[in-house]
Protein backbone atom coordinates (compact mmCIF):
# COMPACT_ATOMS: atom_id res chain seq x y z
CA UNK A 1 0.00 0.00 0.00
CA UNK A 2 3.00 2.41 1.19
CA UNK A 3 4.55 1.69 -2.85
CA UNK A 4 1.22 2.92 -4.62
CA UNK A 5 0.98 5.97 -2.00
CA UNK A 6 4.46 6.71 -2.86
CA UNK A 7 3.53 6.49 -7.05
CA UNK A 8 0.47 8.14 -7.04
CA UNK A 9 2.43 10.96 -5.09
CA UNK A 10 5.07 11.20 -8.06
CA UNK A 11 2.60 11.10 -10.28
CA UNK A 12 0.77 13.62 -9.01
CA UNK A 13 4.24 16.00 -8.74
CA UNK A 14 5.41 14.96 -12.20
CA UNK A 15 1.56 15.70 -13.62
CA UNK A 16 1.87 19.48 -11.87
CA UNK A 17 5.01 20.11 -13.50
CA UNK A 18 3.77 19.17 -17.24
CA UNK A 19 0.74 21.03 -16.60
CA UNK A 20 1.91 24.30 -15.30
CA UNK A 21 4.31 24.41 -18.82
CA UNK A 22 0.97 24.76 -20.82
CA UNK A 23 0.07 28.25 -21.21
CA UNK A 24 -2.69 29.79 -20.54
CA UNK A 25 -3.97 26.93 -18.64
CA UNK A 26 -5.19 29.24 -15.40
CA UNK A 27 -5.64 26.10 -13.44
CA UNK A 28 -3.56 24.99 -10.39
CA UNK A 29 -3.20 21.60 -10.95
CA UNK A 30 -0.95 20.20 -8.10
CA UNK A 31 -3.83 20.98 -5.33
CA UNK A 32 -6.29 19.64 -8.08
CA UNK A 33 -5.01 16.23 -8.43
CA UNK A 34 -4.10 15.94 -4.56
CA UNK A 35 -7.41 16.51 -3.75
CA UNK A 36 -8.93 14.36 -6.48
CA UNK A 37 -6.80 11.29 -4.73
CA UNK A 38 -7.86 12.41 -1.54
CA UNK A 39 -11.43 11.95 -2.95
CA UNK A 40 -10.65 8.92 -5.18
CA UNK A 41 -9.59 7.11 -1.99
CA UNK A 42 -12.73 7.94 -0.20
CA UNK A 43 -15.09 6.72 -3.30
CA UNK A 44 -13.08 3.55 -3.60
CA UNK A 45 -14.22 2.78 0.34
CA UNK A 46 -17.38 4.06 0.44
CA UNK A 47 -18.66 4.22 -3.17
CA UNK A 48 -20.63 7.51 -2.87
CA UNK A 49 -19.41 11.24 -2.45
CA UNK A 50 -16.97 11.43 -5.26
CA UNK A 51 -18.08 14.36 -7.48
CA UNK A 52 -19.71 16.34 -4.48
CA UNK A 53 -16.22 16.21 -2.83
CA UNK A 54 -13.87 16.73 -5.95
CA UNK A 55 -16.52 19.51 -6.91
CA UNK A 56 -17.01 21.24 -3.84
CA UNK A 57 -13.00 21.23 -3.20
CA UNK A 58 -11.82 21.38 -6.84
CA UNK A 59 -13.63 24.20 -7.76
CA UNK A 60 -11.95 26.40 -5.15
CA UNK A 61 -8.93 25.92 -7.33
CA UNK A 62 -9.94 25.60 -11.01
CA UNK A 63 -12.92 27.12 -12.98
CA UNK A 64 -16.42 25.07 -12.36
CA UNK A 65 -16.67 23.62 -16.08
CA UNK A 66 -13.13 22.62 -16.04
CA UNK A 67 -13.25 20.72 -13.07
CA UNK A 68 -16.71 19.36 -14.80
CA UNK A 69 -14.66 17.92 -17.24
CA UNK A 70 -11.65 16.50 -15.60
CA UNK A 71 -13.79 15.20 -12.36
CA UNK A 72 -15.94 12.85 -15.52
CA UNK A 73 -12.04 11.67 -16.26
CA UNK A 74 -11.95 10.66 -12.82
CA UNK A 75 -15.11 8.85 -12.36
CA UNK A 76 -14.66 7.14 -15.78
CA UNK A 77 -11.73 5.44 -14.69
CA UNK A 78 -12.24 5.05 -11.08
CA UNK A 79 -15.76 2.94 -12.03
CA UNK A 80 -14.53 0.90 -14.57
CA UNK A 81 -11.94 -0.05 -12.48
CA UNK A 82 -13.84 -1.02 -9.68
CA UNK A 83 -16.48 -2.43 -11.72
CA UNK A 84 -13.43 -5.15 -12.45
CA UNK A 85 -12.60 -4.99 -9.03
CA UNK A 86 -16.16 -6.15 -7.98
CA UNK A 87 -17.74 -8.11 -10.86
CA UNK A 88 -19.00 -11.10 -8.61
CA UNK A 89 -20.44 -9.10 -6.28
CA UNK A 90 -22.52 -7.09 -9.08
CA UNK A 91 -26.18 -7.52 -10.07
CA UNK A 92 -25.72 -7.24 -13.55
CA UNK A 93 -29.40 -7.03 -14.59
CA UNK A 94 -30.45 -4.26 -12.69
CA UNK A 95 -26.95 -2.43 -13.46
CA UNK A 96 -27.44 -3.00 -17.11
CA UNK A 97 -30.98 -1.70 -16.91
CA UNK A 98 -29.73 1.34 -14.73
CA UNK A 99 -26.95 2.15 -17.03
CA UNK A 100 -28.56 2.26 -20.59
CA UNK A 101 -31.78 3.64 -19.43
CA UNK A 102 -29.67 7.16 -17.46
CA UNK A 103 -27.43 7.57 -21.38
CA UNK A 104 -30.04 10.12 -23.22
CA UNK A 105 -31.07 11.62 -19.54
CA UNK A 106 -27.11 11.82 -19.30
CA UNK A 107 -26.73 13.33 -22.76
CA UNK A 108 -29.65 15.52 -22.21
CA UNK A 109 -28.22 16.91 -19.37
CA UNK A 110 -25.22 17.65 -20.48
CA UNK A 111 -26.33 18.98 -23.54
CA UNK A 112 -28.25 21.37 -20.75
CA UNK A 113 -24.85 22.40 -19.20
CA UNK A 114 -23.15 23.49 -22.51
CA UNK A 115 -26.03 26.04 -22.53
CA UNK A 116 -25.70 27.71 -19.23
CA UNK A 117 -24.11 28.73 -16.06
CA UNK A 118 -23.82 26.04 -14.16
CA UNK A 119 -23.03 28.32 -10.24
CA UNK A 120 -26.61 28.84 -9.48
CA UNK A 121 -27.16 25.16 -9.29
CA UNK A 122 -25.01 24.44 -6.52
CA UNK A 123 -27.70 24.92 -3.70
CA UNK A 124 -29.32 22.23 -5.49
CA UNK A 125 -25.86 19.64 -5.90
CA UNK A 126 -25.94 20.58 -2.00
CA UNK A 127 -29.55 19.67 -1.55
CA UNK A 128 -28.80 16.68 -2.93
CA UNK A 129 -26.23 15.39 -0.34
CA UNK A 130 -27.57 17.20 2.28
CA UNK A 131 -31.05 14.98 1.70
CA UNK A 132 -29.27 11.80 1.23
CA UNK A 133 -27.84 12.27 4.79
CA UNK A 134 -30.50 12.87 6.66
CA UNK A 135 -32.44 9.89 4.73
CA UNK A 136 -29.38 7.95 5.25
CA UNK A 137 -29.12 9.35 9.16
CA UNK A 138 -32.60 8.63 10.23
CA UNK A 139 -32.59 4.89 9.32
CA UNK A 140 -36.10 5.49 7.01
CA UNK A 141 -37.52 2.65 5.82
CA UNK A 142 -38.68 2.97 2.18
CA UNK A 143 -37.87 -0.23 0.76
CA UNK A 144 -37.79 -0.24 -3.02
CA UNK A 145 -38.22 -3.49 -4.54
CA UNK A 146 -35.70 -4.38 -7.18
CA UNK A 147 -37.81 -4.37 -10.31
CA UNK A 148 -36.83 -3.10 -13.96
CA UNK A 149 -39.70 -0.50 -13.77
CA UNK A 150 -38.50 1.34 -10.34
CA UNK A 151 -34.70 0.97 -12.05
CA UNK A 152 -36.14 2.84 -15.35
CA UNK A 153 -36.92 5.50 -13.38
CA UNK A 154 -33.70 5.88 -11.28
CA UNK A 155 -32.18 6.07 -14.43
CA UNK A 156 -33.51 8.46 -15.84
CA UNK A 157 -33.35 10.88 -12.83
CA UNK A 158 -29.95 9.66 -12.26
CA UNK A 159 -28.77 9.96 -15.73
CA UNK A 160 -30.13 14.32 -15.90
CA UNK A 161 -28.77 15.08 -12.96
CA UNK A 162 -25.31 13.29 -13.84
CA UNK A 163 -25.31 15.51 -17.28
CA UNK A 164 -25.95 18.28 -15.47
CA UNK A 165 -24.20 18.42 -12.19
CA UNK A 166 -21.78 15.98 -12.84
CA UNK A 167 -22.94 13.38 -10.25
CA UNK A 168 -26.20 12.16 -9.87
CA UNK A 169 -25.41 9.33 -7.20
CA UNK A 170 -27.36 10.46 -4.32
CA UNK A 171 -30.20 9.52 -6.28
CA UNK A 172 -28.80 6.45 -7.25
CA UNK A 173 -26.96 5.37 -3.97
CA UNK A 174 -30.23 6.22 -2.28
CA UNK A 175 -32.16 4.07 -4.22
CA UNK A 176 -29.71 0.86 -4.13
CA UNK A 177 -29.63 1.72 -0.64
CA UNK A 178 -33.07 1.10 -0.59
CA UNK A 179 -33.10 -1.96 -2.97
CA UNK A 180 -30.82 -3.98 0.11
CA UNK A 181 -27.50 -3.78 -1.48
CA UNK A 182 -24.70 -5.01 1.30
CA UNK A 183 -21.20 -3.12 0.87
CA UNK A 184 -19.26 -4.86 -1.96
CA UNK A 185 -22.50 -5.37 -4.15
CA UNK A 186 -23.64 -1.26 -3.54
CA UNK A 187 -19.70 -0.33 -4.61
CA UNK A 188 -20.01 -2.89 -7.65
CA UNK A 189 -23.21 -1.74 -8.91
CA UNK A 190 -22.53 2.11 -8.12
CA UNK A 191 -19.41 1.86 -10.09
CA UNK A 192 -20.92 -0.57 -13.27
CA UNK A 193 -24.48 1.58 -13.63
CA UNK A 194 -21.78 5.09 -14.08
CA UNK A 195 -19.80 3.84 -17.06
CA UNK A 196 -22.50 4.76 -19.65
CA UNK A 197 -23.44 7.85 -18.15
CA UNK A 198 -19.57 8.53 -17.57
CA UNK A 199 -18.48 8.05 -21.49
CA UNK A 200 -21.90 10.16 -22.14
CA UNK A 201 -20.69 12.97 -20.61
CA UNK A 202 -17.34 12.84 -21.69
CA UNK A 203 -18.23 12.61 -25.80
CA UNK A 204 -21.17 15.44 -24.90
CA UNK A 205 -18.18 17.99 -23.02
CA UNK A 206 -15.76 17.21 -25.80
CA UNK A 207 -17.69 18.15 -27.86
CA UNK A 208 -19.01 21.15 -26.91
CA UNK A 209 -15.64 22.18 -25.99
CA UNK A 210 -16.22 21.83 -22.22
CA UNK A 211 -13.57 19.21 -22.12
CA UNK A 212 -10.32 20.22 -24.16
CA UNK A 213 -6.81 18.98 -25.20
CA UNK A 214 -4.81 21.22 -22.27
CA UNK A 215 -7.03 18.92 -19.76
CA UNK A 216 -5.39 15.81 -21.18
CA UNK A 217 -2.00 16.15 -19.42
CA UNK A 218 -4.15 15.66 -15.74
CA UNK A 219 -6.62 13.53 -17.24
CA UNK A 220 -4.03 11.08 -17.81
CA UNK A 221 -2.60 11.39 -13.82
CA UNK A 222 -6.44 10.83 -12.92
CA UNK A 223 -6.82 7.67 -14.76
CA UNK A 224 -3.47 6.32 -12.86
CA UNK A 225 -5.03 7.94 -9.55
CA UNK A 226 -8.02 6.23 -9.73
CA UNK A 227 -6.45 2.57 -10.20
CA UNK A 228 -4.31 3.37 -7.36
CA UNK A 229 -7.01 4.07 -5.29
CA UNK A 230 -9.22 1.33 -5.83
CA UNK A 231 -6.86 -1.04 -5.15
CA UNK A 232 -6.11 0.92 -1.50
CA UNK A 233 -9.60 0.99 -1.28
CA UNK A 234 -10.81 -2.42 -1.45
CA UNK A 235 -8.43 -3.65 1.05
CA UNK A 236 -9.34 -0.90 3.42
CA UNK A 237 -12.89 -2.15 3.17
CA UNK A 238 -12.94 -5.27 4.90
CA UNK A 239 -11.46 -3.60 8.01
CA UNK A 240 -14.38 -1.37 8.17
CA UNK A 241 -17.51 -2.20 10.42
CA UNK A 242 -20.96 -1.24 9.07
CA UNK A 243 -21.77 1.30 11.45
CA UNK A 244 -18.68 2.92 11.02
CA UNK A 245 -19.07 2.80 7.26
CA UNK A 246 -22.23 4.80 7.41
CA UNK A 247 -21.10 7.35 9.98
CA UNK A 248 -18.39 8.34 7.96
CA UNK A 249 -19.71 8.78 4.63
CA UNK A 250 -22.74 10.64 6.18
CA UNK A 251 -19.72 12.75 7.69
CA UNK A 252 -18.04 13.27 3.95
CA UNK A 253 -21.28 14.11 2.22
CA UNK A 254 -22.10 17.00 5.32
CA UNK A 255 -18.41 18.38 5.20
CA UNK A 256 -18.83 18.79 1.11
CA UNK A 257 -22.98 20.23 1.52
CA UNK A 258 -21.34 22.98 3.63
CA UNK A 259 -18.19 23.85 1.52
CA UNK A 260 -20.13 23.58 -1.75
CA UNK A 261 -23.41 26.13 0.24
CA UNK A 262 -20.51 28.81 1.42
CA UNK A 263 -18.61 29.18 -1.68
Amino acid sequence: MTSEITWVSLLIYLSYKTSTNDEGSGMEPYIFLIIAFLDSLISAVFGLGSGFIVLSFGSLFIPIKDCIALTTILFMASTFTKTILYRQHINWRLSATIALGSLPFSWLGAETLATINPEPLRPLLSGFIILSVIISTLGLKLSLPQRTSIALGVAALYGYVSGLLSSGNPIKALALDRMGFEKQSFIGVMAATALGVNTTKLISYSDNSILRAEHYPIGTALIIISIASALIGKKLIYKIENHRYKQGLSIILIFSAIILLFK
